[in-house]
């Protein structure tokens, strides 16, 4: 019994040893996890606008400027000007979320991180466009992740059983929707929590139906976005597992039933399986055209097209 609890909740490191150990993974551990692909294995889990007071601020701007004052007059023009561009979808003046991931949508720097449900869109997203020797999946896992705020859920209202699923996301809908009213529009908490809250938009986009996506969104700005990841961590330094050794225990019963042992999972993507793991997602119809709408999304993929048929 000691010896499980010290491997509980880590962070793990690993890299696919052949193009398709992926889909050698338990479904059932898959559905614990949201994933993020990045083209770089060396890059760290940012939120954009972590980026821009970076850009704008070296070095470590984190350390010096809470994101919250820009992101607060980030969204303050955004919505003052939105009526210029946008007349049929206003939404309401509370409702942060929304307005946050629309602007996400086109471009506009928030504290909002994309990660998907799907590990292979993640697995596009991470080579698509990728020049690096190593690319990465970001795996959370959610159970993790969300169980501060159902043990939060059930003391508050007193409940002896948890929530159907559904109605467990709109009670974190609510409470990030109210976090983040508190942080730009009133008084923000002097001394924030360090967690994340796994979100989807009340009005979807086509983009993010596509990519089956949802956000994270770390309620700390005073701190990076890696740092309301590590409370969720036994150990805040990396530990490096075969890929083989994740498969196996994707089907042991720990894997298979909320994935306890494993927080945070970052898997490395040598640069020589982009070819057979795209074809491969080709045939699964996860192209540039089916991940983005319109006709930027037709023209990127054209080159693929011609390259797996």
């Amino acid at each position: 019994m000691g010896k499980k609890e010290k491997t509980r909740m880590q962070y793990a490191e690993t890299v696919l040893e052949h193009w398709n150990d992926f889909s050698m993974l338990s479904n059932r551990f898959i559905s614990a996890f949201a994933f993020r692909g990045q083209a770089n294995s060396e890059w760290k889990i940012t939120s954009s606008i972590e980026r821009m007071i970076d850009h704008l601020y070296p070095p470590n701007p984190i350390q010096i400027y809470s994101t919250c004052p820009f992101e607060r007059n980030l969204l303050r023009e955004f919505k003052w000007k939105y009526p210029l561009y946008e007349k049929n979808y206003i939404p309401d003046d509370n409702r942060v979320i929304e307005w946050l991931s629309i602007m996400q949508h086109y471009g506009c720097p928030t504290r909002m991180v994309d990660f998907t449900f799907s590990p292979y869109v993640a697995l596009f997203m991470a080579l698509n466009e990728s020049d690096y020797n190593y690319s990465s999946i970001w795996c959370i896992n959610q159970n993790i992740c969300m169980a501060p705020f159902s043990k939060e859920h059930k003391q508050s209202d007193d409940k002896t059983e948890y929530l159907d699923k559904n109605m467990f996301n709109d009670y974190i809908y609510e409470k990030a929707n109210k976090m983040l009213r508190n942080a730009l529009y009133n008084n923000p908490s002097s001394e924030p929590s360090k967690r994340i809250y796994l979100v989807r938009p009340q009005m979807i986009n086509e983009r993010i139906n596509r990519q089956q996506g949802l956000f994270a969104i770390p309620e700390s700005t005073e701190v990076s976005f890696e740092d309301n990841v590590f409370p969720l961590l036994s150990n805040k330094e990396v530990t490096s597992i075969p890929f083989k050794k994740l498969i196996d225990y994707s089907y042991s019963p720990e894997g298979k039933y909320g994935a306890i042992d494993y927080a945070l999972i970052k898997i490395n993507i040598p640069s020589d399986f982009k070819y057979d793991i795209k074809k491969s997602l080709y045939h699964m119809n996860i192209t540039d055209e089916t991940m983005f709408p319109g006709l930027e999304g037709l023209s990127k993929s054209l080159i693929y097209n011609r390259l797996f048929k």
